[in-house]
């Protein structure tokens, strides 16, 4: 499942199962013809519409798309962003944070920086092996790394302390 907000305003659930779209619980009947690496046409309800990929950033999954003529900018969220997003852990203030905690018990396979190292939003600082799955844990805000607590093949609980700002 994939969550497509778009333009801060809409919100769209959409899920393919077995080559079928589903967009907030209904099916949807879509035709596409990829016509260049970012240039779509797509044919919905007997309507024809372009859609051309002006910007995309993959990384933070956001893309700027030009649908016949309108303007829509998109950020996608999935399955693993909406899981973290329900676990609480994409709620946390940026302003009160001074320690990083484990969101899940697992172990550490990365760490991605160092003590006195300053940091930015969105900073890639560990990597947390959990539930077959590989965690990059970044920063929520500005700082400058006082404390690792961990090693690198180091099993923690949940809650654990990770390192301090």
């Amino acid at each position: 499942m994939t969550r497509a907000n778009v333009n801060d305003e809409y919100d769209f659930l959409i899920e393919l199962i077995k080559e079928e779209f589903i967009v907030n619980g209904e099916k949807k009947d879509f035709d596409f013809k990829k016509i260049s690496n970012t240039i779509y046409h797509i044919i919905h309800n007997h309507r024809s519409y372009r859609v051309d990929i002006l910007n995309h950033d993959l990384q933070n999954k956001t893309f700027q798309l030009k649908v016949n003529e309108r303007n829509y900018n998109v950020v996608l969220q999935d399955k693993h962003d909406l899981l973290l997003e329900k676990m609480g852990i994409l709620n946390v203030s940026p302003e009160t944070t001074s320690k990083l905690t484990a969101p899940m018990p697992g172990l550490i396979v990365d760490i991605k920086v160092r003590e006195g190292q300053e940091v930015q939003i969105g900073d890639p600082l560990v990597v947390l092996k959990a539930m077959k799955m590989e965690n990059v844990l970044k920063s929520t805000h500005h700082g400058v790394i006082k404390k690792i607590m961990v090693e690198v093949n180091q099993k923690i609980d949940k809650d654990a302390l990770i390192l301090q700002f």
